[in-house]
This record gives C-alpha cells, sequence and structure tokens, in this order.
C-alpha cells in the first residue's frame, strides 16, 4: 500500500508538472503572437519614422547629388515596401525636393503633367471609351470563335486577343473582362469530358491542369501585350518621359511608331516561347477537342446585339488616333510632322485631340429631323463622358508617373545621374549583352514585388548613366530594363492581371511561381538575344548618339 501510494504521488506530480509546462508554454505562444501582432500594427509606423532618419546622415555629405539621393532613398523605401499608397509617395518629391534644396517646387511640380503624362491620359480616355461601348468583347468574341476547339489552339487564341487588347487598353481591364470567357470555356471542356465514361483519374488530373494553364494564360499574356505599344503599360511611358528629362536635345528616334516596329515583333516571339511553355506544362494531358466550345463562343458572339452606332464611331475615332500616332513621324517618308515648329504637335497631342472628339460626339446616331430638349440630349449621351471618367480613370497610375519623371529630374539637375555613372564605371568594361543581363535580372525580381511603374521609375535613369558612361547607346540598356518591368509572371502580387487571375480560384501560387519563373527566364534570354540582333534593323543602336553626348558633357559642366 505504501509502494502504491508513492507511485500514485509521483504521478500526480508529474501531471502537475506537465500541466505547469503546458501553461508556461501556451502564455509563452501568446506574448509571442501579442507581440508579432504589435510589431505588424506598429512595423508601417516605424518604417515610416526610420527611414528619413537613417538616409539623414546623406543630408551631412557634400553635394546636392546626395541630398537628391536621400529623397530618392526615403521615396524608393515606402515605394517597395507600400508604407503608403504608391500615388501617396508618388507626391513626396514635390515635398523633399524643395526642402533639401535639389528643385524648387515650381520645377518640381511640373513634371507631374508634362507631356508623356498626358499622352498617358489620352490613351486611357480612348480605351475607357472602348469599354464603356463594349467593343473589346466584339473584338474578343470574334478572333476566338475562330480558333478551333482543341485545348492548345484555344489557349493561343486567348493570349492572342488579350495580348492585343492590352496592347492599347488596360491590361487589368483586358484581364477582368477575359477571365469570365475563360471559365465558361473550361466549364464547357469539363463538362464535355465528364460525360465520357472512359476518362480516368489521370484525364481528370489534366483536366484540372488545363483549366489552370488557360486561366493562367491570359494573365502572362496581358503582362506581355504591354510591351508591344508605347501606350500599352505606364512603365513604357516612364522610360519615353524620363528619356526626354534625361537627355533634353534627344530626338526622335524612339515615338510611338519606331516603339511598336522595335517591340511588336518581340512581343509576338514572346508570347509564342510562352504559349509553347504553358501548353508543355498544362496541357499534355488535357482533353480531345471539343466541337461544343467552338459552338458556344459562335454562340455567345451571335447573341451579341448589332454593331451599335457608338462602337463604330469609337472605331472610327481609334483609326483616327493610331493614323494621327503613325503618320505625324512615320520615318520611312516625312509625315505631317515636318509642318509645324519642333515639339509644337506631340504624340500627346494627337491623343488629346481625339479625346476631345470622344466628349463631343454623340453616342446615338443624331437626328435632326426631331427636336430634343435640353434634357434629351443629356440622357443621350456622349461617346465618353465625366462619370465614366471618375469611375474607371487611373489617376492614382498619373501621379506615379509624375513622381517618377520628378524623381528623375531630380536625378539629372542634382548630379546623382553622374554619381551613379562614376560608381558603376568598374562594370562598364563589361560586354554589352552581360550588362543587358544584369540589368533585366535586377529589375525582374524588383518588379515581382513591387509596382512596374515604380521600378522603371527606379532603374531607368541608372541604367541610362551606365549606358553613357560605358559608351553604348542608352537604349541599348534602357528598352531592355523598360521590358523586364513588365515581365512579373512568378507572384500573384506582381500586376494586377497576376491578382485577377488567382483571385478566380483556378491558380495555385505554387503554379504560378514555378511556371513564371522559367518564362521569366525564357524571355530573358530571348530578349538579349533580340536586343543585339533584330533590334539593330529597327532602331540605330550601333552608334553612340550626339544628343546623349551633349547631355554628359552639360552634366559635368
Amino acid at each position: 500500500m505504501h509502494w502504491l501510494a508513492k507511485n500514485e504521488a509521483v504521478i500526480s506530480f508529474s501531471i502537475f508538472s506537465s500541466q505547469i509546462l503546458h501553461h508556461q508554454y501556451d502564455t509563452m505562444v501568446s506574448n509571442k503572437e501579442q507581440l508579432l501582432c504589435l510589431f505588424g500594427r506598429l512595423k508601417n509606423g516605424l518604417i515610416l519614422v526610420l527611414a528619413p532618419l537613417l538616409f539623414g546622415l546623406m543630408l551631412n555629405w557634400e553635394g546636392p547629388e546626395w541630398k537628391c539621393a536621400y529623397c530618392v532613398c526615403v521615396t524608393a523605401t515606402y515605394w517597395m515596401l507600400e508604407i503608403l499608397p504608391l500615388a501617396v509617395t508618388a507626391m513626396l518629391p514635390v515635398v523633399l525636393f524643395p526642402l533639401v534644396g535639389v528643385l524648387d517646387a515650381n520645377t518640381t511640380a511640373k513634371e507631374y503633367m508634362n507631356d508623356t503624362n498626358f499622352l498617358f491620359i489620352g490613351g486611357l480616355i480612348m480605351a475607357a471609351a472602348v469599354e464603356k461601348c463594349d467593343l473589346h468583347e466584339r473584338v474578343a468574341l470574334s478572333v476566338l470563335r475562330c480558333v478551333g476547339s482543341e485545348p492548345k489552339w484555344i489557349m493561343l487564341g486567348f493570349m492572342t486577343v488579350t495580348a492585343l487588347l492590352s496592347s492599347f487598353i488596360s491590361n487589368t481591364a483586358t484581364t477582368a473582362m477575359m477571365v469570365p470567357i475563360v471559365q465558361s470555356v473550361v466549364q464547357q471542356l469539363i463538362s464535355s469530358f465528364q460525360q465520357d465514361p472512359t476518362n480516368g483519374d489521370r484525364g481528370r488530373l489534366g483536366c484540372k491542369r488545363m483549366a489552370t494553364g488557360l486561366v493562367l494564360s491570359i494573365s502572362f499574356a496581358a503582362n506581355i501585350g504591354g510591351t508591344g505599344t508605347a501606350t500599352g503599360t505606364p512603365s513604357n511611358l516612364v522610360m519615353l518621359g524620363q528619356l526626354n528629362t534625361l537627355f533634353p536635345n534627344v530626338d526622335g528616334s524612339l515615338n510611338f511608331v519606331t516603339w511598336i516596329f522595335f517591340a511588336f515583333p518581340l512581343m509576338v516571339m514572346c508570347l509564342g516561347v510562352a504559349w509553347a511553355t504553358l501548353v508543355w506544362f498544362f496541357l499534355r494531358d488535357a482533353p480531345e477537342k471539343d466541337e461544343a466550345v467552338t459552338e458556344m463562343l459562335r454562340t455567345r458572339y451571335d447573341e451579341l446585339p448589332r454593331m451599335t452606332y457608338a462602337e463604330k464611331s469609337v472605331s472610327v475615332c481609334f483609326c483616327i488616333l493610331l493614323s494621327l500616332w503613325i503618320f505625324r513621324d512615320p520615318g520611312i517618308v516625312p509625315g505631317f510632322g515636318v509642318f509645324f515648329k519642333k515639339g509644337a504637335y506631340t504624340d500627346a497631342t494627337s491623343a488629346m485631340i481625339v479625346a476631345f472628339l470622344l466628349f463631343i460626339l454623340p453616342s446615338e446616331k443624331p437626328d435632326l429631323a426631331t427636336y430634343y430638349n435640353k434634357e434629351d440630349l443629356k440622357k443621350k449621351g456622349c461617346l465618353m463622358d465625366w462619370k465614366t471618367m471618375q469611375a474607371t480613370f487611373p489617376w492614382s497610375v498619373v501621379l506615379l508617373l509624375g513622381g517618377g519623371f520628378a524623381l528623375a529630374a531630380g536625378v539629372k539637375e542634382s548630379g546623382l545621374s553622374l554619381l551613379i555613372g562614376n560608381r558603376l564605371s568598374s562594370i562598364g568594361h563589361l560586354p554589352l549583352w552581360i550588362l543587358q543581363l544584369l540589368t533585366m535580372f535586377i529589375a525582374m525580381i524588383i518588379t515581382n514585388i513591387c509596382s512596374n511603374t515604380v521600378t522603371a521609375s527606379i532603374f531607368v535613369p541608372i541604367v541610362a548613366t551606365l549606358a553613357q558612361k560605358a559608351g553604348h547607346h542608352p537604349f541599348t540598356l534602357m528598352l531592355p530594363t523598360t521590358l523586364a518591368c513588365s515581365f512579373a509572371f512568378i507572384f500573384p502580387v506582381g500586376t494586377p492581371p497576376n491578382a485577377i487571375v488567382f483571385g478566380s480560384g483556378m491558380v495555385k501560387v505554387s503554379d504560378m511561381a514555378f511556371v513564371g519563373g522559367i518564362i521569366s527566364m525564357e524571355l530573358l534570354v530571348l530578349t538579349i538575344v533580340y536586343m543585339n540582333s533584330v533590334a539593330y534593323l529597327t532602331l540605330p543602336l550601333l552608334e553612340f548618339p550626339s544628343w546623349a553626348v551633349i547631355a554628359n558633357s552639360t552634366i559635368q559642366t
């Protein structure tokens, strides 16, 4: 009995000890969670305060370039960590540059509404008018009904339509429109597959992977398609705007037309590589062709109402805009731009002319024989209205572009670009293709974790100076770096199209990261090969331009 009582005491003590240990462990875990929660709440505030203090050492160093470096570092930190909304951070140069003596307030503010920003505004008004009358849906369905019923050709059709649309209208709007169409096609393919009793588990897995591949192809095509035109994505406009800021005497060798001649063939090649990769990874075990899919797309197209007066008018305005952009300075023959003084008529002028037309032209066919009072005329409306602008126009991107242009102006005026060039001169002796590899790889990494506009705003001035100091044409590094800013395929947060596709619930992060990483490396290699071969046929990249020499000597003086 004494032995039994002793054992019971030992067991009771062990249980009591384990309860104490569990309680202490639970307390530790609870305290850790509370600390993590507290840190999460205070993180943004800490970074908001500590970043200016840590970089504040630069303000004590001699030279205006270090004061500019302070402003750039603080702004870039807030941008990359998204402490504040990106557009709010973009307004920091208006505060910081005048305070530290880099640029005065008036000069800084002018950069937020320059010629390139008005080109962006005019292009987006055109895109918003296309979306308002649903012309983009008609274009998409008219192409898709002709692609056939095999999954790989359906994918190619979707990617082609998405890329073409995103070259002219918002990547986000294009993706948002295309994803529901893809989902309906996937449902039809899966429904047809399930009706066949011979399909086994492998077929079901192949069907699931096919759905993932088809949806992923939309976001990848939207990102690639934005590189095809100068107005396709904001990062392209960042480069064009900063080009004029960094090199005021630049000639007109890079405009809307020459950008298409340079970038559109590369966009097609990138699209082909991405399509082949997605087919290999996702469609190897896909279901056979299904005529029901083609019939469904044809039915959806047939169910569309007859082409409205608004759609026809917007189509005409779109053709007018393209004609004005192309024939202003086609390069092959003199354009109508020769009738104006230099700088008097730009691509932004054409964009704003057509934007005004969209706000003037009626959305319904005018009936001159019938009297309408003022209220009736208001109800009829125009091709574009301010209510639609307020609802759909991304004003935040306008501020974001302006912030990038302001930073570029400060970098040039303060001499920071020269300082960066001197620091990077140690790698300037490397072959051009290695410099392109390094700059593109770094830009690709950064653009997958923050906005492509932010990435371009930070890196374009740096690579322009690097090319200048190394004796290469600035385009040889500026163009591939700008294109790399659009190659964000790895994470859902990389671009809005990635986020929309991920939000469909048909894509896992691991799928996007794995295939996106492979496609990123493929496009990296393809772009470098293109820049050192085909690009020489479309742009004068072999000779160092005189406008870059003048800009360089101006900075040094």
